[in-house]
C-alpha cells in the first residue's frame, strides 16, 4: 500500500457532521430545556443548569434533585454532485443524566454526564459515494459542577469538564480492503457561570465555556492481500487530533405571570480554533508513518435561541421555541462526510409534574439550508449541494426531594 493510497482512504472521513449547531456544538441538554427552545441560560432551575449555566444551580427549592433522560436523533444527510442525488440516514440515541444537592442555602453541588459536541455519525453506502462509510464522533463531558449564592440576587458557578471521546471509521481504501479505525481519549476544560436576579420577574445568565485539545489514539486496522499469505490485517497505532471552541452565552428570562416564562439567549462559538484535524498512522508496511491533514478553517459563529413556557394548573406545561445559526464551515471545505448549513430549528414541549416527580417530553424539527459548491475536475465542472435536517425526540423525568 502506497503513501497515496492511505491517504486517499483516510482524507475527509475524520469528521462527523453537525446535528444541532453550527461546528459541532450539541445543545441536546434537558427535555425542559429543550422545549423552551434551549433558552436556558437566563432560568437554569433545574438539574440540566449545569450544561447551560452552573450558577442557577442554587435556585432549585428541593434540597436532591435528579434528572435522567434520552434523546434519538433521526437525521437525514444530502449530498449531489452534478444532479445525481445521496442521502444518508444514521439514527442515534443519546442518554443524559444530571444531579444536584443543595449543601446550604449559600452552596449546590452537581454532576452531570452529557455530550455536549458532536455525538453523531454517517453511514454512506458503496453505491452513493463509490466507497463504503460508516463513522461516529462522541464526546462526552463527566462535569462536577458548584453553584454559590453571594447575595439574593447575585450567584456564581463553576465546571469541571472531563471530556471522554470516542471516533470509529468503517470503510475501504484504494484496493476495496477494509480500513477500520478505534479511537479514544481524556481531555479537560472547564466553564463558569453566572446569575443576576434584580426582582422576581426578571432573571440575567452568562454562561462560558473554555476550550480544549482533543488528541485520540487507538487502532487502525489495514487489510491487505499479500501474494502467498492471502489477507492480512495489520493493526497499526494512530492518532487524532483536534480543538473544541469557546462557548460564550447570554440569557434573559421574563415571568409574565406565575403562569407564563419568557427567554431569549445569544451564543457565541469561536469555532474558529477547529481550522484543521490532524491524523497519522505509525509503521504502515512500505511507506512509514503516515500523517494527513485535513483543513477545515471553521469561522465564529452566533446563534440565536427564544422559547417560552406556558404552566396549566393541572400540573401540565406547554413548551415551545425556536432556534437560527449559522454554518460554522465554508463552503469550500465542505465533504459528504462533514456537512454543516445554516439551520432554522422549531421546538416543542410538554411536561407533567405530581409530587416530586416531572415527566417531561420533546419534539424537534431542524431544517437546514441547502448550501453549494463548485469546483472543476480536468477541465470539467463540478456542482456539489449540502444540506442536513433532523427530527429529534426527547423524553426524560426528574425527581426532586
Amino acid at each position: 500500500m502506497g503513501k497515496k493510497s492511505v491517504s486517499a482512504a483516510f482524507s475527509l472521513l475524520l469528521l462527523t457532521s453537525a446535528l444541532w449547531s453550527g461546528g459541532w456544538n450539541n445543545t441536546l441538554m434537558g427535555i425542559r430545556a429543550l422545549g423552551i427552545g434551549a433558552a436556558f441560560v437566563g432560568i437554569a432551575d433545574d438539574p440540566s443548569a449545569i450544561f447551560y449555566n452552573p450558577a442557577g444551580l442554587i435556585l432549585q427549592e428541593q434540597r436532591l434533585n435528579f434528572s435522567i433522560s434520552g434523546i434519538y436523533i433521526m437525521p437525514t444527510h444530502e449530498y449531489s454532485m452534478n444532479g445525481v442525488m445521496a442521502t444518508s440516514h444514521e439514527n442515534t440515541s443519546i442518554p443524559q443524566f444530571f444531579f444536584t444537592y443543595k449543601a446550604s442555602e449559600r452552596m449546590t453541588l452537581g454532576f452531570g454526564a452529557y455530550t455536549p459536541y458532536a455525538t453523531g455519525g454517517m453511514n454512506w453506502q458503496r453505491e452513493q459515494l463509490g466507497t463504503p462509510l460508516k463513522s461516529y464522533l462522541g464526546i462526552i463531558s463527566f462535569t462536577p459542577s458548584l453553584s454559590y449564592r453571594f447575595s439574593e440576587q447575585f450567584s456564581f458557578g463553576l465546571n469541571l469538564n472531563i471530556y471522554y471521546s470516542m471516533l470509529e471509521i468503517n470503510t475501504e481504501n484504494e484496493t476495496g480492503s477494509p480500513l477500520k479505525t478505534k479511537e479514544s481519549g481524556t481531555s479537560v476544560s472547564a466553564s463558569f457561570g453566572l446569575m443576576y436576579q434584580p426582582n422576581e420577574k426578571w432573571r440575567l445568565g452568562l454562561s462560558v465555556r473554555g476550550p480544549a485539545t482533543v488528541t485520540l489514539s487507538g487502532t487502525t486496522s489495514i487489510n491487505e492481500n499479500v501474494p502467498g499469505f492471502g489477507t492480512v490485517q495489520l493493526d497499526r497505532d494512530s492518532e487524532t487530533k483536534f480543538k473544541l471552541p469557546w462557548d460564550i452565552e447570554f440569557g434573559i428570562s421574563y415571568s409574565i405571570s406565575e403562569r407564563i416564562l419568557l427567554s431569549a439567549s445569544a451564543q457565541y462559538s469561536m469555532w474558529s480554533r477547529l481550522d484543521k484535524v490532524d491524523k497519522s498512522i505509525k509503521n504502515v508496511p512500505f511507506v512509514g508513518d503516515v500523517f494527513v491533514q485535513e483543513v477545515l478553517n471553521f469561522s465564529n459563529i452566533f446563534i440565536l435561541r427564544a422559547g417560552v413556557e406556558y404552566r396549566i394548573p393541572a400540573g401540565v406545561f406547554l413548551r415551545g421555541g425556536l432556534g437560527m445559526d449559522r454554518a460554522a464551515q465554508p463552503a469550500d471545505t465542505l465533504t459528504p462526510v462533514n456537512i454543516d448549513t445554516d439551520k432554522f430549528t422549531l421546538l416543542g414541549g410538554i411536561g407533567y409534574r405530581t409530587g416530586n416527580t416531572q415527566i417531561d417530553f420533546v419534539y424537534i424539527l431542524a431544517n437546514g439550508r441547502e448550501r453549494e459548491k463548485t469546483s472543476t475536475d480536468f477541465g470539467f465542472p463540478i456542482q456539489e449541494r449540502y444540506n442536513l435536517s433532523a427530527s429529534i425526540l426527547g423524553l426524560g423525568v426528574t425527581f426532586a426531594f
